[in-house]
């Protein structure tokens, strides 16, 4: 790499490390690293949604929805730890792949390009944070109602490919808790849900389940 590789990097945080990286797009359901694993590169999402997996005998919680702009697998490089869940494709998916070595010359020859990173990384730590609070104390309808409003902002599209074992996963509440909270809304005429997707009929009903 040149300082030529620096000049007049563009604003955007994804674009300025896509010359770095190598891009790949994968299908839906795709393994992009499994839990325990030791991470060999850093992932960033161009196009498509990654869930976070976290996987405990029989028992499997979704830790977290991740969408294009957002860094893949940061904690596990900053602490030289395995991975603590897996990454899985949830629609085909465009992933930029960042080589450790590459990362490190970045950091120590670049700064800035560093600096991009990091704030990819706060940007997926304060979307976590902000669920955490913004799902303290609420009812199952209101987490679910919640849940496909931010999934529909975030996508930009009024239906979801998302089942109920995926929704009950993401909000750690049993299949049955979820089931009876998308019936409540569906009897509204809030959404149609289907067998691996959820319609958003009227994103008004929905909003009345999430106090502000």
């Amino acid at each position: 790499m040149t300082q030529e590789d620096f000049d007049e990097l563009p604003g955007n945080d994804v674009e300025a490390l896509r010359r770095f990286a190598t891009r790949r797009t994968h299908p839906a359901g795709r393994i992009l690293f499994r839990q325990g694993e030791r991470p060999s590169a850093l992932l960033v999402i161009e196009q498509g949604e990654v869930e976070l997996v976290y996987e405990t005998g029989s028992d499997r919680l979704v830790v977290h929805l991740l969408y294009a702009g957002s860094s893949v697998d940061h904690l596990a490089i900053l602490l030289g730890i395995p991975y603590p869940y897996s990454a899985v494709t949830l629609s085909e998916a465009t992933i930029l792949r960042l080589r450790l070595d590459t990362i490190l010359a970045l950091e120590e020859l670049f700064p800035e390009i560093a600096f991009r990173w990091l704030r990819l990384l706060a940007h997926t730590l304060d979307r976590a944070h902000q669920r955490l609070l913004e799902m303290a104390g609420k009812s199952a309808l209101e987490q679910v109602s919640h849940v496909l409003l931010h999934e529909s902002a975030e996508r930009n599209e009024p239906t979801l490919d998302l089942t109920q074992e995926e929704l009950a996963a993401t909000l750690a509440l049993s299949r049955q808790t979820v089931s009876r909270a998308l019936h409540d809304l569906a009897h509204e005429g809030a959404i149609k849900p289907e067998r691996r997707r959820i319609h958003l009929l009227d994103l008004e009903k929905l909003r009345t389940h999430v106090p502000s």
